[in-house]
């Protein structure tokens, strides 16, 4: 029977369905795929969204760092290989980030959204209050701590391995694609959005963008790459050496259940 790689692992793991299908299967994102998210809440979260991808670029950044380029040009050894396709992904990542960033703006003002509204708040999302200046909520500050926690010093922490990074990667990538893939899922058949609240921001713009055959591929090479250097460590998936990723992986799904809002 093949050895069970590291991404199967996680995913088939006990206890791991609920938590997925809770982080990927919200009403929020049923809503965003019916067209009746309002744009006030649609804004709130693009403001805090944002946030995340403007710390996602010091995340690949400090994952960068930790790419051992091989010092001889080629040698027939795969795992040097595999540095310069990761280093290949980790470039992709960066450049995509650049240009969501952009396009998060571009959007905004076609359909007059606002990426600056929200501000922090004790307990994650909190749609009512509007006193606050803006920055990240509890949710975003925790996702931004944990990308934040492999970027260079003085901030980044050395124990967080490039494995860990790729795992931190391959989830939060592959959880956004899933869970926009679910929200493309409850759209009526018409594709009418002549009549969404957003004006037709999401169905028209947003959900394309997060469900292309583009990202599909980058999240497919994410696995592959996670998968690739996971086996090169030797890492046992049937004992204890996966436990770290294991744990990485549930703080993903928790803090993604909690990144989008409840909304009624």
């Amino acid at each position: 029977m093949p050895k069970q790689s590291l991404s199967e692992y996680l995913l088939s793991s006990p206890g791991v369905a609920d938590l997925y299908q809770r982080a990927t299967q919200s009403h929020f994102l049923s809503l965003a795929g019916q067209g009746r998210l309002p744009t006030e809440v649609l804004s709130q979260w693009l403001s805090q969204d944002r946030l995340y991808a403007q710390a996602y670029i010091r995340f690949a950044g400090g994952l960068i760092s930790r790419v051992q380029l091989p010092s001889k040009i080629d040698d027939g050894d795969t795992s040097k290989t595999l540095q310069w396709r990761i280093l290949s992904l980790l470039e992709t990542a960066l450049s995509g980030v650049k240009r969501e960033l952009k396009f998060f703006e571009e959007t905004a003002k076609k359909y007059k959204l606002e990426l600056d509204i929200l501000g922090p708040v004790a307990e994650g999302w909190n749609l009512s209050s509007k006193s606050a200046a803006f920055g990240p909520n509890k949710v975003t500050k925790d996702y931004i701590d944990l990308f934040d926690s492999f970027t260079a010093q003085p901030h980044g922490n050395t124990s967080k391995t490039l494995l860990d990074g790729l795992v931190l990667l391959w989830t939060t990538e592959k959880v956004y694609l899933d869970a926009w893939t679910y929200a493309k899922q409850q759209a009526s058949q018409d594709g009418d959005v002549e009549g969404d609240v957003d004006g037709g921001a999401l169905r028209k713009e947003f959900i394309p963008n997060w469900t292309s055959e583009e990202f599909q591929a980058f999240v497919k090479e994410c696995q592959e790459c996670l998968d690739a250097y996971a086996a090169i460590q030797d890492l046992d998936t049937e004992e204890v050496g996966a436990a770290n990723s294991m744990g990485l992986f549930k703080k993903v799904l928790v803090l993604e259940e909690s990144f989008w809002p409840m909304v009624a």
